[in-house]
Parts: C-alpha cells; structure tokens; sequence
C-alpha cells in the first residue's frame, strides 16, 4: 500500500530538480487571470494548456478528484492507500511541465487549487504559494457557478452532504435567484482556507491585493516577481500594464441596499478579518426596495 505520504515523497524526488512552481489561486472572479498575464508577461511561464480565464486545464483533473475524496479531512489522504492519485498527479504534472522552456521560471494558476495546498506544500516544499484576495462584496456580484454538484459543494461548504443551506437549497433555481448570496459564502470559504493553510506554510505564502494592483500594477508586478526571486525589464510589462483597468473596483455600490445588506450577512466578519473598512449601505424604506412609490 502507497499511502500518501510515500506517494507525496516520491513525488517530490521525482520533481526536485525543477525550480520551485509558483501556485496562483483565489476565489474565482478574483482578478486572477490579470494576475496570471502580468506574470507571464514578467517571464514565468504558466503552462501551454490554459483557458480563456488562464486556469490551468491540467491541474483541474487533479484538484477535482482531491477535492472530492479528501477535502477537508486529509488525514486519510497521508493514512489511506493514494497510490492511484500519486498516478493521476505524475500524469498531470509531466504533461504540465511538458513544453516548459529549460531555464524559465515556472508555475500555474487555478483557483481551486488553493483547496489541495497540503499536497503540494509536500511535494513542492519550496514553492511560492500567490494568494490574490479582493473585496468580497465585489466578488459577491461577479456569478459564477452555484454548489448543485458534490465538487462545488465542497468548495463552498467544505461538505458534499449538504442538502440546503440557510434555507436555501442548492439547486441551480436557487442559485440563480440569489447568486450574490452564495459568492459571497463561496469567496468566504475560499479565502478564510486559503489564509488559514497560508499561516501554515510560512514566507513561501504571499498575499496580493487586487485594489493595490490595479491602482499601481507595475510596482506591484515588480514588487511581486522580485519577492518570487524573478528580474524583469519593466518594459517587458509596460504593453499588459496598458490594459489594466481600476474602474471595477467598488462595483459593489452599483448594487441595491438590499442585496449588499444580504451579502454583507455572509461576508463581514471575514471582510473585516482581511482588512477591508466596512459600512453599511443606507437604508431604504420598504416602498423603495420593493421598486415602489407612494403616491399621496
């Protein structure tokens, strides 16, 4: 039997002599696919299958089957036989490091992957780990995909034996009536984990703040690739450092009072642990957030 931690060990040994990966992750809608372009454009190469977000297609077929058999109990991951896993990740990685050019600097983004960080702290001990947070009530309002299917459930739940949640159920119906309620427990989830195995993993583990780089993305790409120990010709960056726009942020105040005070019930005390300077919305009678008016 392979448990996982020889499967981790053996996975190590076989990619040491690799530089360590950079590890981009987040809770989607994050910004993460600006992130992933100023990297590239910095000289750290993220792989050659991505899609239009520039997620890594590989790694998906590792995280997913992770998430879904050990997230977030990885006791019986490191005890239990994980022989076919450390298979799935040999097949995975080497097809992801295929094209990779000798001397570059390396790594992949993913937004889930920050769910399966025990795993690759131990295989890659000296990887960077890149974690973009952004204002929760701006990531409440971007839709992604609701928690109807076991991996999703997990991603927000951390469970697949929920049914409903706070009397909501998890259909796609349910979602679709209100999917500023469940980002907002979704980005919770993932950034309170994300945090939490980041405290864990030490200086390798670096926060970047979306509102700082947008509002000066090329000291903070600097800043950024000289940390993960990359030199960079700033002229490199300056054609991806044009597109880079600030008016997205604070799209939260677009919202009604209503559905922010809705999503504000699920995000605060996570907002507040990450910093980010709070005030309720205004309150409007119940003639305005019903689209009313009164006539005398």
């Amino acid at each position: 039997m392979s448990t996982g931690i020889a499967v981790t060990e053996f996975l190590r040994r076989r990619y040491e002599s690799l530089p360590p990966p950079v590890i981009i992750f987040c809770k989607s809608h994050s910004g993460s696919r600006l992130l992933a372009r100023l990297m590239m454009a910095g000289g750290i190469w993220l792989g050659d299958s991505r899609n239009k977000s520039e997620d890594s297609a590989q790694f998906l077929q590792l995280v997913e089957p992770l998430v879904k058999a050990y997230h977030p109990d990885w006791s019986s991951f490191f005890t239990s036989d994980a022989e076919l896993i450390g298979d799935l990740a040999m097949q995975v990685i080497d097809a992801h490091v295929k094209g990779r050019p000798n001397t570059a600097p390396w790594g992949w983004k993913l937004c889930e992957t920050g769910y399966i960080l025990p795993v690759l702290k131990r295989v890659f001990p000296d990887a960077f780990f890149v974690h973009l947070l952004r204002d929760g009530r701006d990531v409440a309002f971007c839709d992604h995909v609701g928690p109807r299917e076991p991996f999703w459930s997990k991603v927000y739940f951390d469970t697949d034996k929920i049914r409903a949640w706070q009397g909501r159920s998890l259909s796609e119906r349910a979602y679709r009536l209100a999917p500023h309620v469940y980002n907002a427990q979704h980005w919770v989830n993932s950034v309170r984990l994300g945090r939490t195995y980041g405290a864990m993993i030490g200086p390798k583990y670096i926060e970047v703040r979306y509102e700082d780089l947008v509002s000066a993305p090329l000291r903070g790409t600097v800043d950024l690739l000289s940390r993960l120990g990359v030199a960079c010709d700033p002229d490199d960056l300056a054609p991806m450092i044009a597109t880079v726009r600030q008016d997205r942020v604070g799209k939260h105040r677009q919202e009604s009072p209503r559905k922010l005070r809705q999503a504000l019930a699920v995000l605060r005390p996570t907002l507040e642990a990450c910093g980010y300077g709070l005030e309720y919305p205004a309150r409007r009678s119940l003639w305005a957030e019903l689209g009313l008016r009164f006539h005398a």
